[in-house]
């Protein structure tokens, strides 16, 4: 499968893009890759093709089809960084939930996908990410630094299959400051590691708050997570 992009159809009226990616043949675990606040833009296309290299067949879904299709923005304009913040402001994250189903749905039926799947999220894509562990049908989860809060719900108690966090301290700090962070550390089956050291974008090799150490540190944890995940997938447990 050559990397490329490809178009989902929900319905007649509903149709959007994503950026696929896979070893040349064979079949394989899945990974659904949800970018942040850029849209599909190099740095997430670049993690993509690391995980095809690692054996996955990758799918990065557009995320902000709705607002802005085929959104590819630089971390490093500000006109860019405005738009970014625009196009959080005003995502509706129920909307975003029904296309991960969606999405789901395509990768597993794709023949270079065995059916297994994993969710990795960074901002916007980590909450997404969160919600897919917490209601889907995957064998585990990756959060990046979540947008916001919102979407942490009362009667979230339990995650049915593993999920790892990674949170900056200036994301951990807000979920304390507006008493999220319970919501975390009571859930079971959540690791969380924390990066004291670490900002927001410390992954994104392209941003003035990468941490390279830290990041390759996370990005191999976040390996080592899927791959026990789909060496012991809940359907064949």
């Amino acid at each position: 499968m050559p990397s490329g992009i490809v178009e989902i159809n929900k319905n007649k009226e509903i149709k959007f893009k994503g950026y696929v990616t896979a070893p040349a043949n064979g079949v394989y675990p899945g990974v659904l890759l949800l970018h942040q606040e850029f849209g599909i833009d190099a740095n997430i296309r670049s993690i993509a093709e690391l995980y095809a290299a690692k054996g996955y067949t990758v799918f990065v879904p557009d995320l902000f089809w709705r607002q802005l299709p085929g959104c590819e923005l630089n971390s490093s304009k500000k006109e860019d960084l405005n738009k970014s913040i625009k196009l959080i402001k005003n995502y509706n994250i129920d909307n975003g939930y029904e296309d991960i189903v969606s999405c789901l749905k395509w990768l597993r039926e794709t023949p270079q996908c065995n059916g297994l799947i994993a969710t990795v999220g960074y901002g916007i894509g980590a909450n997404l990410s969160y919600l897919s562990g917490l209601w889907l049908d995957i064998e585990s989860s990756v959060c990046y630094d979540f947008e916001g809060y919102d979407f942490f719900q009362e009667h979230d108690t339990f995650i049915r299959r593993p999920m790892l966090i990674h949170l900056c301290k200036t994301v951990l700090n807000n979920l304390k400051n507006n008493s999220k962070l319970k919501y975390l550390e009571n859930i079971k089956n959540i690791k969380l590691n924390i990066y004291d050291n670490c900002e927001k974008g410390f992954t994104r090799v392209s941003d003035e708050k990468f941490d390279e150490n830290e990041a390759l540190k996370s990005q191999k944890e976040t390996f080592e997570h899927i791959l026990a995940s789909f060496k012991q997938p809940h359907t064949h447990s």
